[in-house]
């Protein structure tokens, strides 16, 4: 028997999932790769065998001396600015809400690696030893509780320890098994991942984006072991806003909307009450709205589900580049009650939606070739259009796209 874990048998990619990925491909902006989520000293593993546990955790206290992130086992990374500045804002949190007697002093929490992911961050730790996890994000903490007992599978040591409203989850591997695979299904939504753990305490995490209430997740295990079901996990020690920010419009049609779309959907989204609405395409029975919140964009859509009749189905989309963006770019999405969704054939329409255009920008022309062109508002620096029916290539490139602003001056001309 081989010792290389065994993962789900080939199945046909589900037509949303394809979508996705072509769009992704096509636009160059992928969701980003997992960072290399390295341990916080690369002679970690040396320090636990030469000196024991107690020693290699005492290295990694030692803040100050510690370098930058750095390839080393298990493909993982430790950010140590990013890991000290959560560790903190987590602890301050639990003593805001009065559990610091819960947790060991924060001078024992010790951290192993990091994973920032579309504003969402999250550090693996112990607390005096015990596995935990901090998650941040711009507004918000979520602490795991240490004393909490892992949600194990049946007959394994592999369980969950935390399940955010983000959709991230963390928990512990079994020791005896090499490696794992993860799938994730909300709905007719999924996805996978391949658990990467800590050689010193087996701790993962992963990011699902979807709702923790609508996901059912399953691990694949070694060669030998079947597919499991994960046990819910525990209830964090703490989750909590700790940097509120105005809630953004949800009275205005697009705010309604966007509220709507956002709360209706599988889909999680971190920090989903500060975005602004922003465009707003509600055409032939589908509604298309775009939101912003700092240099985060997304758009969100709302169409019939032709396999529930009288329910709608939303689906969000977020654009996954992770660094401040430079110039406008598109946000792809897929054709919206297209065949393979259950729709009927002809009906299907396909938005085109753009972000970020100047902050003058109040008209944008999309010309598509051949002579179809569209104009519409732009609104907080976005729009959105329906691509031309007669149009087969639902992810066009070199959209030529010209912004003017209220005076009827150009502000920006480009293809996108």
């Amino acid at each position: 028997m081989s010792d290389e874990p065994v993962y789900p048998p080939h199945h046909a990619m589900p037509d949303d999932v394809r979508a996705r990925m072509r769009s992704a491909v096509r636009e160059g902006i992928a969701k980003p790769r997992r960072r290399a989520r390295v341990w916080y000293a690369a002679a970690a593993a040396v320090v636990l065998v030469a000196s024991g546990v107690a020693a290699a955790a005492q290295s990694l206290r030692q803040q100050g001396a510690a370098p930058g992130p750095e390839p080393a086992a298990g493909g993982l990374t430790l950010d140590t600015a990013l890991a000290t500045s959560s560790l903190d804002r987590c602890w301050a949190a639990v003593r805001a809400a009065g559990k610091s007697d819960r947790l060991a002093p924060r001078e024992e929490w010790v951290p192993l690696f990091t994973d920032v992911m579309l504003g969402v961050s999250v550090v693996a730790a112990t607390a005096a030893g015990k596995p935990m996890f901090c998650e941040t994000t711009l507004t918000t903490v979520t602490v795991s509780d240490p004393d909490a007992a892992p949600a194990y599978m049946p007959g394994t040591r592999t369980g969950l320890l935390v399940q955010s409203a983000t959709g991230l989850i963390g928990g512990v591997l079994d020791p005896s098994w090499p490696g794992a695979g993860l799938a994730f299904q909300a709905e007719d939504s999924g996805g996978g991942d391949t658990l990467e753990a800590s050689p010193l305490t087996h701790q993962f995490v992963s990011f699902t984006w979807t709702a923790p209430a609508k996901t059912r997740l399953s691990v694949y295990g070694p060669a030998g072991a079947t597919t499991t079901t994960l046990p819910p996990a525990p209830p964090p020690l703490l989750s909590a806003v700790d940097r509120p920010i105005a809630p953004a419009d949800r009275t205005s049609p697009a705010g309604l909307a966007l509220g709507e779309c956002l709360s209706g959907a599988v889909d999680a989204v971190s920090d989903a009450a500060g975005y602004r609405p922003g465009a707003l395409l509600d055409k032939d029975g589908y509604r298309v709205v775009l939101g912003r919140l700092g240099d985060r964009s997304l758009a969100c859509t709302t169409v019939p589900d032709p396999r529930r009749p009288g329910r709608m189905k939303m689906r969000v989309y977020q654009d996954h580049f992770e660094l401040p963006p430079t110039r406008p770019r598109t946000i792809p999405m897929q054709t919206l009650g297209g065949v393979e969704d259950g729709g009927e054939r002809g009906n299907a329409r396909t938005p085109y939606a753009g972000t970020l255009l100047p902050e003058t920008a109040v008209t944008v022309t999309c010309d598509f070739g051949a002579g179809r062109t569209s104009t519409t508002d732009v609104v907080d620096r976005t729009f959105v259009v329906f691509l031309p029916k007669e149009m087969n290539d639902p992810f066009p490139q070199g959209v030529g796209i010209q912004a003017r602003d209220a005076g009827g001056a150009v502000v920006f001309e480009g293809t996108l």
